[in-house]
């Protein structure tokens, strides 16, 4: 069996089985975890060659592009993430030492520094106030937006690591029409902890899935996503000294859970907590009140 039949097989584990495959383009089709039930459209498509996938179909809404890495976080499990890398094709590994710096959009703003009668300004004030977002939260993260290119009109959430170095950012558009609400850089999600610099370790820490959610609650982690990465993981495992309270989105409550049994082990065992959301409520309406929502595990 060869390197592109290896790598299908294995990624046939969690996908299932292929839709179409053309191997002289070194690329295949599946049906989408995400968002196919049960159509059976095969909108997933995976170069293997690039080591890149991505859903046709919800490929920006639901962040399902990047990496067959990240695919493999997504959907698959650490036993199928460490075979990849030793099956990958060496084109491939080499190209990963090569990722670009960072930086944020060329037209990034900061809210202080634009005067406050422009008008697209106040279009992106409006939009944060409208979601309860305070200008002291706009300075401690370090809010700003876009006013030209290809993220204008659009709200950005940097990130940066224990350097203070750039290693993510969010772009949230704020017109309801647009197309795509997010078009977040494209890089590796899983090799970053979000606001790693603004961390205290030493105290009670909270995972929610997006930034929009963690900038409510103090010394937050957003994991982008529904899933933690083996890099948050092990970093929690090793570095965390307080409890970690899972908040995530009240339609992932399976998620929370399974997180919760991953997480309440070892080191961790006891001081995992869970909150789970009412249907019309977010983590927006937890500040003063965390304590009302905590929920019980039954083990």
């Amino acid at each position: 069996m060869d390197e592109f039949d290896s790598i299908v097989e294995l990624l046939s584990e969690f996908l299932g089985d292929p839709k179409k495959i053309y191997e002289n383009k070194m690329q295949v089709s599946w049906d989408c975890p995400r968002c196919d039930d049960d159509k059976h459209k095969g909108n997933l498509e995976v170069n293997i060659d690039k080591s890149l996938f991505q859903c046709w179909s919800c490929g920006e809404s639901e962040n399902t592009h990047g990496t067959i890495g990240k695919l493999i976080d997504l959907f698959g499990n650490k036993k199928q993430k460490k075979l990849f890398e030793i099956l990958k094709p060496e084109s491939v590994q080499i190209k990963e030492k090569k990722i670009p710096k960072l930086r944020l959009p060329k037209s990034y703003k900061k809210f202080n520094e634009v005067s406050t009668i422009y008008p697209v300004r106040k279009q992106a004030m409006n939009y944060l106030k409208n979601r309860g977002i305070t200008e002291e939260i706009i300075e401690k993260y370090q809010i700003g937006f876009c006013d030209d290119g290809d993220h204008s009109g659009r709200i950005i959430i940097p990130s940066h690591n224990l350097k203070g170095e750039l290693n993510y950012y969010i772009s949230r558009s704020w017109d309801p029409r647009s197309k795509y609400k997010y078009k977040n850089p494209d890089s590796p999600k899983d090799k970053i902890i979000f606001w790693e610099n603004l961390i205290d370790w030493d105290k009670d820490i909270f995972l929610v899935e997006g930034a929009f959610d963690g900038i409510f609650l103090p010394n937050s982690i957003p994991m982008l996503g529904k899933h933690m990465s083996e890099l948050l993981f092990e970093t929690i495992y090793n570095k965390a000294k307080g409890d970690i309270i899972i908040c995530l989105d009240n339609d992932a409550w399976n998620s929370s859970v399974k997180l919760y049994h991953e997480l309440n082990g070892g080191v961790l065992y006891g001081r995992i907590k869970i909150i789970k959301l009412p249907d019309e409520k977010d983590t927006a309406d937890l500040r003063g009140q965390i304590n009302e929502y905590y929920y019980k595990m039954r083990e």
